[in-house]
């Protein structure tokens, strides 16, 4: 991102008020200039910021949450024939700060707005027409369904599915907001998300990569002190090493390191740690489970060594519905295959394919 570019190019600030107050114009510029378009076609439109759209979000710089929306600026304007156009990841705090909603903030402004104002549903535009049960661009034959919901939505976007924030299914599961999931570049039907009571087993697979190891060893560590210290510095998932009682393993995204590094560092003594290694060119799969019971049942089939035959792979704990596990990233691409191929049969598909 550009403006992520001139940041770093003058700061090494990851968060804080001048970076959001930088970050929050891309937003403004994209909402101002859709008006404009949308006025030289003769359609009344108005734009707003996030503090005019009434968009209350916690004071947290970075990664707020949206707290509150008011919605009586934006009735008024659409009762009068407007569109209004919000600049999505973004809201103002109780002090009058601007706060950023951090990754995938304008899907999360999507779904908070179709709540608050009672919409009949929320299309999520993207640049692929649905949601499908892996990547297509890492497992080509993965196919898209027409129909998913909302918590099996929620554990692959939380396990690194890029087609929505899970904030934004959270939100929408929340005040029960139908989603559809659609392109930006086409008229294809999207994939819609609701309710869903239907049983099966698996939802999908996905892969993760430019991710890292952190190792930590100390004789004394506090892991599960560690693991609540780490809960909001990007952690993917952890592996205690239990052939060695000293050491505990931790997969993050490469971005998220440094942070992570830095926050381990400052609390080591209180943690235990005496030593932190990291290694890079990482990545993980994930074989998403529509529950826990489901994983469960098959336990047997999910032996790393039985499709994954390598030396460097270890199993992660993740997601309670979640099979985990990490590579090398050259890896990463064939394994995610693999796995697909023995999972992902017909037969496993819980929701109706669309192809």
């Amino acid at each position: 991102n550009h403006l992520e570019q001139l940041s770093r190019e003058v700061s090494s600030c990851t968060n804080g008020r001048e970076k959001d107050l930088l970050l929050s114009t891309g937003e403004q510029v994209s909402c101002a200039l859709m008006a404009l378009a949308l006025q030289e076609k003769g359609q009344a439109a108005i734009a707003m910021i996030g503090e005019q759209a009434g968009i209350e979000v916690e004071y947290l710089h970075g990664n707020a949450k949206v707290t509150a929306i008011h919605t009586k600026c934006m009735k008024k304007e659409l009762q009068k024939g407007k569109v209004v156009i919000v600049a999505g990841f973004q809201g103002v705090a109780a002090n009058g700060e601007l706060c950023t909603l951090g990754r995938g903030g304008s899907d999360t402004t999507a779904a908070a707005l179709a709540a608050a104002l009672n919409a009949d549903r929320c299309d999520i535009c993207t640049d692929v027409d649905g949601v499908y049960a892996a990547d297509p661009r890492v497992i080509p034959n993965a196919g898209k369904y027409s129909f998913m919901d909302y918590d099996s939505l929620l554990t692959m976007a939380e396990m690194g599915a890029g087609v929505i924030h899970p904030r934004a299914v959270a939100h929408a599961k929340e005040y029960q907001v139908p989603l559809v999931i659609r392109s930006s570049f086409s008229e294809h039907e999207g994939t819609w998300i609701s309710k869903d009571t239907s049983i099966s087993s698996v939802a999908g697979v996905t892969y993760q990569k430019n991710l890292c190891h952190i190792r930590l060893f100390g004789r004394r560590m506090k892991k599960e002190k560690i693991l609540r210290r780490m809960k909001d510095s990007g952690v993917i998932g952890t592996k205690d090493v239990h052939a060695h009682l000293d050491e505990l393993l931790a997969v993050v995204n490469k971005d998220d390191l440094d942070q992570t590094i830095s926050m381990l560092d400052s609390y080591k003594d209180q943690l235990g740690v005496q030593t932190i290694q990291t290694e890079i060119q990482k990545a993980a799969i994930h074989l998403i489970f529509v529950n826990e019971e489901e994983k469960r049942k098959q336990t047997a089939l999910m032996n790393e060594k039985k499709f994954m035959p390598l030396e460097d792979v270890h199993s992660i704990d993740s997601h309670p519905a979640v099979w985990s596990v990490s590579v090398q990233e050259e890896y990463g691409s064939d394994m995610a295959r693999r796995v697909y191929d023995v999972f992902m049969t017909e037969n496993h598909h819980k929701f109706p394919l669309a192809y």
